[in-house]
């Protein structure tokens, strides 16, 4: 919290009418964060400490519990609980607001670059607040990629970087301390406490990967993270409901996974990046790729940017194949011992 001086210089600002509309929001979005749950009205010390042993410690939190999830994992009842989200919603949440002020809105939001000039480009100047779905086969680079955002959100900002930190959902055992110490020099980090800001959580099934989840949205309240990482975020899936049999279950706890997701990116601007695995097609079509992603509908709706990750003559290719925003098309990247770096396009070859 800033110290009496800041806070009278701003209220002096706000009864001055001399606070712009960024800064209001911004104040407004600081006294939330600030705010204890026994802040909202109708919220009194019994209340606040139900909610907090459901794993609820802040109002943004409550903002985005539906009530159906919050009473099945608190032990308030349904009229306390819909009045709950109702008062978090109304002071956590933005109103009606016009296109003009969202576009104002994302002109300043944090934007994470790769560490390559190819994939940056691609992305129209970086990774934005939103799910990144990193689809690809064994070998093609997925991992690689999000090693080095762990080392690339610690940059300055004018470097590119979000000066946070990184949490990382482990599911197949893929963080390795020493990549990060090769990748970290790659990107010119020179702070020898890189490490100490990948965060590392090993989920050995799904059920261990949603308590992932609601450990690093504590750390992205109180240690900085920036970039969520889940790698791979179908494995267990794939493995714990196999079969047409369990199909619908498998589906159904894979969009509450990636609804989870998107209420943490939208809440705090966080951006998160999942990797995904690819299925053989039985039948070839013509002109499309003989693979899928895991996952169908519900990770493709859910992902707001989804690159495809394919090797080609010694290089990853990395296409855009769905986003609200970018158009598609493709870069050239490789994977060498300082992590990932550009190359020059095959038609820049040809």
């Amino acid at each position: 919290m800033g110290s009496n001086e800041d806070v009278q210089a701003k209220e002096k600002k706000k009864e001055d009418g001399r606070m712009s509309e960024d800064e209001e929001e911004s104040e407004k979005e600081r006294m939330v964060e600030e705010a204890d749950l026994e802040d909202l009205s109708g919220i009194g010390p019994s209340t606040a400490e139900k909610l907090r042993r459901a794993g609820i410690s802040s109002v943004r939190d409550l903002a985005a519990i539906p009530v159906k999830e919050l009473l099945a994992m608190s032990e308030l009842g349904e009229g306390k609980a819909e009045e709950a989200t109702k008062r978090a919603r109304e002071a956590a949440l933005p109103k009606v607001f016009t296109a003009r002020e969202y576009l104002e809105r994302r002109r300043n939001m944090p934007r994470l670059t790769t560490g390559t000039k190819n994939l940056d480009e691609l992305l129209g100047g970086g990774l934005e607040p939103g799910i990144t779905e990193l689809i690809g086969a064994y070998g093609t680079g997925k991992t690689q990629i999000c090693l080095q955002l762990c080392m690339t959100v610690q940059l300055t900002k004018n470097r590119g970087g979000l000066d946070g930190a990184a949490f990382y959902v482990d599911t197949e055992d893929t963080l390795k301390p020493e990549r990060l110490e090769q990748i970290a020099k790659g990107v010119g980090l020179e702070d020898d406490r890189a490490l100490d800001k990948v965060f590392g959580f090993r989920a050995v099934n799904t059920d261990h990967q949603f308590e992932g989840l609601r450990i690093a949205q504590e750390y992205v309240r109180e240690k900085g993270v920036k970039l969520l990482i889940v790698d791979s975020l179908t494995a267990h899936f794939r493995n714990e409901y196999p079969g047409r049999e369990n199909l619908v279950v498998r589906q159904q706890r894979l969009n509450a996974f990636m609804h989870q997701l998107l209420r943490m990116a939208s809440l705090y601007d966080l951006i998160v990046v999942v990797t995904n695995q690819i299925l053989d097609v039985p039948e070839v079509i013509p002109g499309v790729r003989p693979f899928k992603p895991v996952g169908g509908n519900v990770v493709a709706h859910g992902s707001t940017f989804r690159l495809w990750l394919e090797r080609t003559k010694g290089r990853t290719r990395v296409t855009v194949i769905d986003s609200p925003k970018h158009p598609r098309g493709s870069a050239y990247v490789a994977l060498t011992e300082k992590g990932v770096e550009d190359v020059v396009s095959e038609d820049s070859e040809s």
